[in-house]
């Protein structure tokens, strides 16, 4: 290690992003500093999990508790205006990753990732924040200062050979380097709560597979999401501006399906976030990485969010160990084939959630969706975020729609007749 270094790399966030790395990293002997602006535990959203999250077991090392880790056999996509349901199981994916998932309820998961990183050596510091970043050839200068302290209290300075962003939506490498670009044609926001205490009756509908439930509704969609101790997160997304809390209470006095689910059950406090489909155009360089929402963040529509950040971050993980070992975390081209690999996930994704908003995807591929064969096992890998593979024919044709749809934006800017994508 540099003798001017504090540490071998410092990570800016502890959520699941942030901790995955530094687990990774302070299991392979690495000097490890975390920085968390908030205090654990802390409410957030992204409470379904995907099969590919089963990383944490495989190289976390940890086992799911079942009063942490509510099992999720697939998801079950309704639209209750025409009475049309479709339910994906997991187990009928092309072989590949585990065949089931969970829900999270994220205060317990994120506090459970964090842990697992202090137990194999890394230091979390919570209620400090990142106030800069110098990155040099000699390393990363860091200057953080404590969430509570005055502004006008001078940050102090710690040094590392490399940095990591998992700042999630805050983003802060992005908004530094001018990187964030908006996914405009994606959800813009979202309006949610949880209900606590369901009746037998609600738990005897959800169970035993616990299916997430995602109601199509004009321009959006709601989840409907079942948590341990008989609770049950619901939200509401919208693509268009102007989405009120009213709009979900409104849907939801109306609701046959959450009528059922939520009748007698305890509303909590609502809440609500906007603006967040975006990607980071340099989300790595020299002696930096970003992992989790500050790389890129996409609709939540099919709950892709928490598997990719645990997908990258052991990816970041995996190629920094040796670098740093070898003494070539400054190679400005470390990070290029993990670029290359998460974003075909990425673009996977992008493609899935840009023909969900705006095209005839859900009544093509959802509820149109053959009941049996390869291309439905295609499309349920595709849901359970196995989008490494280059077999999948419903992916490859994600991917050649992507392409095309941003041929079709282009001419459109240019004033000539957009391609019609469905």
């Amino acid at each position: 290690m540099s003798t001017t270094s504090d540490w071998d790399v410092i990570v800016a966030g502890a959520g699941p992003g942030g901790s995955t790395v530094a687990a990774v990293l302070a299991m392979a002997g690495k000097r490890v500093l975390v920085v968390e602006r908030e205090t654990f535990p802390r409410f957030h959203i992204g409470e379904s999990l995907l099969p590919a999250s089963g990383l944490i077991r495989s190289v976390l090392g940890i086992e799911p508790d079942p009063q942490d880790f509510f099992f999720k056999r697939g998801a079950q996509f309704v639209h209750e205006a025409t009475n049309r349901v479709q339910t994906f199981d997991f187990a009928e994916a092309l072989p590949g990753p585990q065949r089931s998932a969970w829900h999270v309820e994220r205060a317990r998961f994120d506090r459970l990732l964090r842990d697992r990183a202090e137990q194999v050596g890394a230091v979390v510091r919570h209620r400090f924040e990142v106030v800069d970043v110098a990155i040099d050839d000699s390393g990363a200068s860091v200057s953080i200062r404590s969430a509570d302290a005055d502004p006008g209290v001078a940050p102090r300075t710690e040094r590392a050979r490399y940095f990591i962003d998992a700042t999630g939506q805050d983003r802060f490498l992005a908004r530094k380097h001018g990187t964030a670009r908006p996914l405009e044609r994606f959800g813009r926001a979202a309006v949610f709560t949880h209900f606590a205490g369901l009746s037998p009756e609600a738990r005897s509908e959800i169970g035993p597979h616990n299916d997430i439930r995602v109601v199509i509704v004009p321009g959006g969609w709601l989840w409907g999401i079942p948590l341990t101790g008989d609770r049950f997160s619901v939200g509401m997304v919208k693509r268009e501006p102007g989405l009120r809390r009213s709009d979900l209470d409104a849907y939801l006095e109306t609701s046959p399906l959450f009528g059922r689910l939520l009748a007698g059950a305890e509303r909590q406090q609502t809440r609500m976030v906007s603006n967040f489909s975006f990607e980071n155009e340099r989300a790595s360089g020299p002696r930096f990485a970003c992992v989790g929402d500050s790389a890129c963040f996409i609709d939540p529509v099919f709950s892709s969010g928490v598997s990719l950040a645990i997908l990258r971050a052991v990816e970041v993980g995996r190629r920094l160990v040796p670098a740093l070992e070898e003494r070539r975390e400054g190679d400005p081209d470390l990070m290029t084939a993990m670029e290359a690999t998460t974003k075909r996930a990425y673009q996977t994704f992008s493609a899935l959630v840009y023909r969900f908003y705006n095209t005839n995807f859900v009544d093509n591929m959802i509820f149109g969706a053959p009941d049996e064969g390869r291309f439905r096992a295609g499309v349920v890998s595709v849901l359970a975020g196995d989008v490494f593979r280059d077999d999948n024919p419903f992916q490859e044709m994600l991917l050649r729609s992507r392409r095309h749809a941003i041929a079709a934006e282009r001419i459109s800017e240019s004033g000539d007749a957009p391609v019609s994508i469905s």
